[in-house]
């Protein structure tokens, strides 16, 4: 009996003594900075790994401030990649994620001698350029190479503003075209675009013949097209030469085989006619609007007499208030009459209007920007070999 007793007053000695161990490891828990704060619901929390504690035996008895000190001895939980489960927030979704993963190390100051990698400045996305109109004060652009002479000459009359191209040849291949895409179609592109694949001294805006799908086309000699057509249609000879026709009467597919077998260089469809023999031409079509005060940006060519490779080319800015507001076609016919042309024809203006010289828009286009195009007329600077 008296060893049974002694048995249960050991066991509520040791029960005394395992009351203040419980509430030192609950003190020590709660004074660990961050441990609550980090946790989350989501977040399972491991015990902390610590040393054992000595058993207590039964016929031992261990002294309270021996076990005290014991476990004060053991370093407390550390909120790290080892010990605990971090919870972050993503940024980029704002959602919470539960991800296992160590406490980002603190940033280290960037040392004003040690410049950034290239790779962390993003690339800049090129932007495409924009089309350059370019204006010479006074207005006067000139070039001779011997085998080309250009000369234009910017002029405001009234209430437009029209450009005038003295354009000498020594060989009918200078006088060339392009179409959109390199192919006769429906494609179009800018007159700037077509003209920077080939180089030419000087290009405008040409009939416009991918629009429709009447006329004979010629270009260099080549046959495109061959169908009925009520416009008027100008014809480069084999040595430069212009005419017109203007009765289309006739089968046109006759009309092309003959003009073939002239060795024709170029037809263009579009008109009208504006000065024939040195006169003006009566104004008539059924296409566009000839009568006075109809206002539009023009792009025109004619041929003087002396020279057949001598030409003239007239463009004519408009729908530009402030600036020029266009012509009409009698004005434009009489502009030619002016200058002592031969031969003038009309060609597709309006948004089209574009006069490009040596690389550079120099007009003002209606719209602001170029219209695009499905062909050109080009002036190269030197003669196909």
């Amino acid at each position: 009996m008296a060893r049974k007793r002694n048995r249960r007053g050991r066991r509520i000695s040791h029960l005394f003594l395992c009351i203040p161990l419980l509430l030192m490891m609950l003190l020590v828990t709660a004074t660990t900075p961050g441990a609550i704060e980090t946790l989350s619901p989501a977040a399972s929390v491991p015990s902390p790994t610590a040393a054992p504690i000595p058993p207590v035996q039964e016929n031992a008895s261990v002294p309270a401030a021996e076990l005290t000190a014991s476990f004060m001895a053991q370093p407390a939980p550390t909120a790290s990649g080892d010990t605990f489960s971090d919870v972050f927030v993503d940024v980029d979704t704002n959602s919470a994620s539960a991800a296992q993963a160590p406490l980002a190390a603190e940033p280290q100051p960037v040392q004003a001698s040690e410049p950034l990698p290239s790779d962390a400045v993003p690339a800049e996305t090129p932007q495409p350029e924009a089309t350059v109109y370019v204006e010479t004060d006074p207005g006067h652009w000139e070039y001779d190479s011997g085998s080309i002479q250009v000369s234009i000459d910017r002029h405001t009359q009234g209430n437009f503003v029209y450009f005038a191209a003295d354009i000498r040849l020594t060989d009918i291949s200078q006088f060339s075209y392009a179409f959109a895409n390199e192919k006769f179609s429906k494609h179009t592109e800018t007159v700037s675009d077509i003209a920077d694949r080939h180089d030419p001294l000087l290009a405008v805006n040409g009939d416009f013949c991918g629009f429709h799908d009447r006329g004979v086309i010629i270009r260099g000699g080549k046959l495109f097209r061959k169908q009925n057509s009520s416009r008027a249609l100008l014809i480069v000879g084999a040595d430069g030469k212009l005419s017109i026709l203007t009765d289309r009467t006739e089968k046109q597919g006759l009309v092309a085989v003959r003009l073939l077998s002239e060795g024709v260089w170029h037809t263009f469809e579009f008109g009208p006619a504006l000065v024939e023999n040195g006169e003006a031409v009566k104004l008539h079509s059924t296409i566009l609007r000839v009568e006075e005060g109809y206002l539009e940006p023009r792009t025109a060519i004619g041929q003087y007499a002396d020279d057949p490779l001598h030409y003239l080319i007239l463009v004519v800015d408009g729908r530009r208030e402030g600036y020029s507001e266009g012509c009409d076609l009698p004005t434009l016919q009489k502009l030619f009459l002016d200058y002592g042309v031969e031969t003038a024809f009309n060609l597709d203006g309006g948004g089209s209007t574009t006069l490009y010289y040596d690389g550079e828009v120099i007009n003002r286009p209606a719209s602001g920007e170029e219209r695009k195009v499905s062909d050109i007329i080009m002036f190269m600077r030197e003669a196909n070999p």
